[in-house]
């Protein structure tokens, strides 16, 4: 069995052979220690100094998050796991992070949050991520490394295809499995061998919307028209709608005539501005949204087409619940409804980020309250959807990542 090594740079290896398992019980780094947070203050600063990827939004995003500044506020929101008179934290072990295809950035978050929590990581990445700017962000994880050697047997990323074998092998010998990827990555991972006493953090399939109160839509000024569409824009279309945290349908929210004004008015400034700026291939973009359309049709859905193929609105009756993904490429289920409340009939566990723009202050409590039990897991304004948090899919992943020793 042999892996494809990443971090640090090789050709390939024996699986066994892995540097972090070599070393498994000598952890010399502690939760949110100081070694660490430079560690990833000086990969911010390499990433934001390379020309190549210092002008892709979601690069720029993830370097601003692993800023000094930014890992010290996250410190200090978690300070009750620092402090706590029952237990001190310590790292919990070997984490293996299954990582997602659809959103390439999403191991290094989910690689951060658990060095910063000391443990020691294997990250599996699809072959699929072979786009430039990741090829380049590892090329700076691995200079940064070369700066940081104490840090080599805490990150250790790998590649190879579905093998059983190896995913057992490391499954057996990891503390923690943080599986991304969706319902059917869970369902296979499920079925691996682990260590009785292996923790599983899962992130399944969800699916998320965004609401708009039509009364402040209509309301806006050309110059806010704009940056609302680049808000929507930057939530939609970085990953084309393929991020679970991308809204696949949206509720326009008020009196009717007001939510007709809404869509009619979003939907022309939304097609303009995306024209300008989506660069996909449009021809199989319109060949997929064709299908889908022909598709609920043959389901007998009702619904009303308009748009064109930069954002196409899919008009449903809000008396029909159905909150289900789209096809993606800028297709989205439009809902009008009167108030906040009328969600509660789509509010399903697969839901998992509710964004928002110009509510009521009555309908952005009832979202809050709407959020009880499973079912809305963020409640995030309009153009930071797509923004990382350690708070994600209910959990707070500093303490999922750490162990609480009990001292009296």
């Amino acid at each position: 069995m042999e892996i494809a090594l990443i971090t640090p740079q090789n050709n390939s290896i024996p699986v066994q052979d892995l540097p972090v398992f070599l070393h498994a019980n000598e952890f010399v780094l502690k939760p949110f220690d100081e070694r660490i947070i430079s560690f990833f203050d000086h990969f911010s600063k390499n990433i934001l100094s390379n020309k190549e990827i210092n002008r892709i939004p979601e690069i720029v995003a993830l370097a601003f998050w692993l800023r000094k500044a930014n890992l010290a506020k996250m410190q200090q929101e978690n300070n009750h796991l620092l402090i706590s008179p029952l237990y001190k934290i310590s790292p919990r072990g070997i984490v293996f992070h299954i990582c997602p295809a659809n959103v390439d950035t999403m191991f290094i978050y989910s690689m951060a949050v658990s060095v910063l929590m000391a443990n020691k990581n294997i990250l599996r990445v699809s072959s699929r991520m072979n786009a430039p700017q990741i090829s380049s962000l590892f090329e700076l994880l691995n200079k940064t490394l070369e700066e940081f050697p104490e840090l080599k047997n805490y990150i250790n990323v790998i590649k190879y295809d579905h093998n059983d074998d190896i995913s057992n092998f490391i499954s057996e010998k990891s503390a923690v499995r943080v599986i991304w990827g969706g319902d059917q990555t869970i369902e296979k991972f499920k079925k691996i061998n682990s260590s009785s006493r292996t923790k599983d953090i899962v992130f399944p399939d969800r699916i998320s919307v965004l609401c708009v109160g039509s009364e402040s839509y209509n309301a806006l000024s050309e110059e806010d028209e704009n940056k609302f569409a680049q808000q929507f824009y930057n939530d939609a279309y970085t990953f084309d709608q393929k991020g679970c945290s991308s809204p696949q349908s949206i509720f326009i929210i008020g009196e009717e005539e007001s939510n007709k004004i809404c869509i009619e008015k979003m939907q022309t400034l939304l097609s303009g501005f995306i024209e300008k700026k989506y660069e996909t291939d449009i021809a199989s973009i319109a060949s997929l949204k064709l299908n889908y359309i022909v598709d609920e049709a043959i389901k007998d859905n009702k619904f009303v087409v308009e748009g064109n193929n930069f954002a196409t609105f899919i008009l449903r009756n809000a008396d029909v619940p159905l909150l289900d993904h789209t096809c993606g490429g800028g297709v989205f289920n439009v809902y009008s409804i009167q108030k906040a409340s009328e969600l509660k009939a789509y509010v399903i566990p697969k839901l998992q980020t509710v964004s928002y723009f110009g509510l009521s202050a009555s309908d952005f409590q009832e979202l809050q309250n709407l959020s009880n039990g499973e079912g809305i897991d963020r409640i995030v304004p309009i153009g930071t959807a797509l923004e990382f948090y350690y708070l994600w899919d209910g959990y707070n992943l500093f303490d999922e990542l750490s162990k609480k020793v009990f001292i009296k």
